[in-house]
């Protein structure tokens, strides 16, 4: 053969050994990565809305339902007025309905003639690390005649 060149299959199966270590490695890394992704779903994602139905409210009404239309809601998301949380209702991840009232009205400084900013806040009861822990949607205008 060539001078100075040794061949020898001690190599290979040293080799073998730290590709087998390796791809070991990389698995375990990935069983890893995946339990966390897993975990990730009990927690809240940020919400995101649509519409408001109605879009706008009289003044001087009784009772309306407001329906906030949107998704990634979750059971603990909450109708945000102005910021300040309303009693919700979770329909589903795509709908949830608040109550207003004259109380609702008088209670945050709302009459004829003005808007109401409102968002929808999801917050995740058990925050996990590394993932995603709710937060406030963008805000609509509720407007109220």
């Amino acid at each position: 053969m060539y001078p100075g060149v040794v061949r020898s299959r001690a190599a290979f199966p040293a080799l073998r050994i730290i590709l087998i270590a390796g791809l070991t490695v990389m698995l375990a890394g990935w069983t890893t990565c995946s339990a966390l992704f897993i975990s990730c779903q009990t927690s809240a994602p940020q919400p995101q809305i649509t519409t408001l139905s109605p879009n706008a409210i009289p003044g001087d009404m009784e009772f309306v339902t407001l329906t906030v239309e949107g998704s990634e809601f979750v059971p603990q998301s909450q109708v945000l007025w102005n910021g300040t949380a309303l009693p919700t209702t979770f329909i589903d991840s795509s709908h949830l309905q608040a109550a207003i009232t004259p109380q609702t009205l008088a209670s945050f400084g709302s009459s004829s003639g003005s808007t109401v900013k409102i968002s929808v806040r999801s917050e995740d009861l058990q925050p996990v690390m590394g993932c995603p822990i709710g937060g406030n949607s963008a805000v609509l205008i509720l407007t109220i005649n």
